[in-house]
C-alpha cells in the first residue's frame, strides 16, 4: 500500500513538472503550408498575352534599287506594306589601295593591277590620287570584297566609318501570331533575307515616333 502511494505521488510530481516546463517553454507550432505559400509571389495572369498582335517587317535596306525591286515583288503578290523611310547611322566598310599617285595617269596604270570590279580613282584633299577598292554599307558585301582582295595577295587598307544615310524598311499590318508566321515565311520565300517578326509592344518601343 505504501509503494502504491509512493508511485502515485511520483506521478503527481512528474505531471506538475511537465506542466511547469510547458508554461515556461511552450511548443512551437509549424504550419509548413502556410509559411511556404506566404513567401511565393502571385503569378501574373498571362491570358492577355495570348491575344497580342505581331508585326513582320524587312530588315534595314540602304540600296534604293533593291527597295524598288522588292516593292515590285510585293505588288505582284497583292501585298501593300508601308515603307518606313528615315535617316540612321550606318557603318560604312572602306577598302583602299594604300598608295598615293601624283597624277591621274599613274592611278589609271595602277588600276589595271586590281582584277576586281568597282575600283574607283579618287582625288585626295592634297591633290594626289588614290584607288578606292570598294565602299559597302552591308557587312555581307564587305565580307565578299575582303575575301576577293585576299586572293589577290596585294596590300590594301581597310577602315570603318559611320554615315547618316536614308534607310528603308517594309512594314506590314499587325497580325495574330499564326498569321504573322505565315507572312514571315512568304516574305522570306520572295527573297527578303531573314525578315523580322516581333510583338506589337516590342515594335512600338523600337519604331513609334519614326513612322
Amino acid at each position: 500500500m505504501k509503494n502504491l502511494k509512493n508511485i502515485i505521488g511520483f506521478m503527481i510530481v512528474l505531471g506538475l513538472a511537465w506542466a511547469a516546463w510547458n508554461a515556461w517553454f511552450p511548443p512551437q507550432i509549424v504550419n509548413e503550408q502556410q509559411d511556404v505559400r506566404a513567401w511565393i509571389p502571385e503569378r501574373p495572369h498571362l491570358g492577355a498575352l495570348e491575344n497580342e498582335k505581331w508585326r513582320v517587317f524587312t530588315k534595314r535596306m540602304v540600296w534604293k534599287k533593291a527597295v524598288e525591286d522588292l516593292q515590285a515583288k510585293f505588288k505582284e503578290n497583292n501585298m501593300n506594306p508601308i515603307i518606313l523611310n528615315r535617316k540612321e547611322a550606318v557603318q560604312l566598310h572602306v577598302f583602299d589601295d594604300p598608295r598615293a599617285f601624283v597624277s591621274r595617269t599613274e592611278a589609271e596604270a595602277a588600276l589595271k593591277e586590281w582584277n576586281i570590279d568597282s575600283v574607283d580613282i579618287l582625288r585626295r584633299a592634297d591633290g594626289k590620287y588614290m584607288l578606292g577598292l570598294g565602299r559597302f554599307y552591308l557587312p555581307e558585301y564587305a565580307q565578299l570584297r575582303q575575301e576577293a582582295l585576299k586572293t589577290l595577295k596585294k596590300p590594301y587598307k581597310y577602315t570603318q566609318d559611320t554615315k547618316i544615310i536614308p534607310t528603308y524598311r517594309f512594314i506590314f499590318p499587325a497580325l495574330s501570331e499564326s498569321e504573322a508566321e505565315v507572312l514571315w515565311k512568304n516574305i522570306q520565300d520572295m527573297g527578303a533575307i531573314n525578315p523580322v517578326m516581333m510583338t506589337e509592344n516590342e515594335f512600338n518601343a523600337m519604331f513609334v515616333g519614326g513612322m
